[in-house]
């Protein structure tokens, strides 16, 4: 067994050497920033595909779709300009 796998056997925390931190939070952070970028490209795509359904839920006409679609445009505006 290696010191490598008895360190996480015991819990022990692995941490990169002090110069290569930086590097690797810095890679961390624009892996996540991606990843999260390309969630919320999916989600407004999958939003957007649920929206122009409405209209085939029963009980729901073309006005209250229409009513639904603009409550959900504010509220995409409002979470823009904060």
């Amino acid at each position: 067994m290696g010191k490598t796998l008895r360190r996480i056997r015991r819990g022990g925390e692995m941490t990169a050497l002090p110069v290569r931190q930086a590097e690797l939070a810095e890679a961390w952070n624009r892996g996540f920033h991606a990843g999260a970028k390309r969630q919320n490209e999916l989600d407004t795509k999958l939003m957007l595909e649920w929206l122009g359904q409405l209209e085939d839920i029963p009980g729901i006409g073309s006005k209250t779709a229409t009513k639904i679609r603009e409550h959900w445009l504010c509220f995409v505006n409002r979470a823009k300009d904060q």
